[in-house]
């Protein structure tokens, strides 16, 4: 079975770079990248079931070799075990509800805002939304949008158009 794998991740990368190739070679940029993909992914795969083989090979080893003199040596001189949560312990020097106090205060600001946004949610009416549409009406887009119609851009200060009659008929164009 570890064979049928090893061979269907390393066909697989070999296809999918030589269809990278190819589809490099056709300028088919969407399937070059799609199949660039599959090789990383393969390559990924294949590189971590070899690192994961060279583990497994590295711990029988030594299992195999660990003689039981340096196993008690070992266990003999190791560390002692360290108190993690010490600093949870009373000490008048020290403040120890230091985390505590930020997290604590993390969770009641986070209740706080989200108090606030359901109050924001129910407050508001439809009165207050007309009356804001009308405030903002004041600063909006003009009815047209900001886009210029050919009489506005003919009617624009520019060397030669000081015609009488040009002026005249942009006028009439503007009343209508």
């Amino acid at each position: 079975m570890r064979i049928i794998a090893w061979l269907a991740g390393i066909s697989t990368l070999v296809a999918s770079a030589a269809y990278t190739i190819v589809s490099l070679n056709r300028w088919e940029w969407n399937r070059a990248l799609f199949f660039g993909l599959v090789v990383l992914i393969a390559e990924v795969g294949l590189a971590t079931g070899l690192v994961l083989r060279r583990l497994a090979r590295l711990e029988q080893t030594s299992r195999e070799v660990l003689d039981p003199m340096l196993r008690e040596i070992l266990r003999v001189n190791r560390p002692p075990q360290r108190d993690r949560f010490a600093w949870l312990k009373e000490s008048p020097s020290q403040m120890n509800v230091f985390v505590t106090f930020l997290v604590g205060g993390g969770v009641v600001v986070s209740a706080a805002a989200w108090l606030i946004d359901r109050l924001a949610s129910r407050t508001t009416t439809p009165v207050g939304e007309d009356r804001l549409a009308r405030r903002l009406g004041r600063i909006s887009y003009p009815r047209g949008g900001l886009l210029v119609d050919d009489v506005t851009a003919l009617a624009q200060d520019v060397p030669g158009a000081d015609d009488r009659q040009i002026r005249k008929l942009l006028r009439s164009a503007v009343r209508r």
